[in-house]
């Protein structure tokens, strides 16, 4: 068993109105009625097929967790990169970034979103820490198969947050946990475009995975098995 725990940033964004993590439950997992058991038969008499008949989608769509987006959050692209920092009530811009939406006590733009500099991409905060073992990572990325979902949904950069010696922390009785501050990198709509993510979306998936060291890739040699074609001197059986 793996324990994850979470925790707000602050008590600023706590009374903001930050978002608790929850386990991940996406709609194209429960649709009406059983999964089809003989998918080409089903197919041949007429009866729609969809990925959600397939099991490996519905277990995906309940696996891990999910972070949600704190407040109303607004992105736009702008046409010509802007070289200063310019605030208003209803938006923020820098670079390429406009960001707008509910205002947040947090961050550098007065909005849940905030730019990165000379990039197409912003940084959304979460308000939320996720506490894991220090011997694994942490994955944090879109949701899966977000094509099935009936919401627009944000391009989301995927990537694994690691221990590291700066992000420690360490429990009253000794034990230690690795942190992570959930920031998702989220790429700007097409120029022209906004973008709209409303508070409470789910935003981000986050799971634990073992590090790569711990992971081993070999061939399994199955009994009985022989390759159709001997492999020639110096080369490996395909």
């Amino acid at each position: 068993m793996v324990d994850l725990f979470w925790a707000y940033e602050n008590a600023r964004v706590r009374d903001a109105g930050t978002l608790p993590p929850e386990p991940l439950d996406l709609a194209y997992g429960t649709p009406a009625g059983p999964p089809v058991r003989d998918l080409q038969r089903a197919a041949a008499l007429g009866r729609p097929v969809t990925p959600a008949d397939c099991g490996p989608v519905r277990v995906i769509s309940r696996y891990g967790f999910v972070v949600r987006c704190p407040a109303r959050t607004v992105l736009r692209r702008a046409e010509h990169p802007v070289g200063e920092r310019i605030f208003t009530d209803t938006s923020a811009c820098y670079g390429h970034a406009e960001v707008g939406g509910d205002p947040w006590p947090a961050g550098d733009s007065g909005f849940v979103a905030s730019w990165i500099s000379g990039s197409e991409y912003v940084k959304i905060q979460t308000g939320i820490m996720i506490f894991f073992p220090l011997g694994m990572y942490l994955y944090q990325g879109p949701l899966p198969n977000t094509q099935l979902l009936d919401h627009a949904t944000a391009e989301i950069m995927a990537g694994l947050e690691y221990p590291s010696r700066d992000r420690v922390w360490t429990r009253d009785y000794g034990d230690s946990l690795a942190w992570s501050s959930i920031n998702v990198i989220v790429r700007l709509p097409p120029a022209g475009r906004a973008l709209q993510i409303d508070a409470g979306a789910p935003l981000a998936w986050v799971f634990p995975v073992p590090s790569r060291a711990d992971v081993h890739l070999a061939r399994m040699p199955l009994p009985g098995h022989r390759p159709e074609r001997e492999p020639t001197q110096g080369t490996e059986a395909p």
